[in-house]
């Protein structure tokens, strides 16, 4: 039997992301400013976290994502938070 894979990147900004399909591993990076918190796995800045390692199983994928500000609210003048996380997975098509 022969199956087809393929990593895929993608950026989101937004708290809620899409029912990912057929993935096989999922790795993300936390490419914003603020602390990513997805599934209830908290992720600092540049941080990267493996979410599913490759086992050789593939699943279907419902991530949420909060996004909480570092500074607690503080504004400074001149800054501003960004909330982005990049998403690396590799997925049957």
């Amino acid at each position: 039997m022969f199956v087809e894979t393929a990593f895929i990147t993608r950026e989101f900004k937004e708290e809620q992301i899409p029912v990912l399909e057929n993935i096989t591993c999922l790795s993300v990076v936390n490419t914003g400013t603020t602390i990513a918190i997805i599934n209830g796995v908290s992720i600092y800045p540049t941080q990267k976290q493996i979410l599913i390692v490759p086992d050789g199983t593939y699943s279907k994928v419902q991530l949420t994502v909060i996004f909480l500000n570092q500074d607690r609210g503080i504004k400074r003048k001149g800054t501003t938070a960004q909330n982005k996380v990049l998403l690396i997975y590799k997925k049957l098509i």
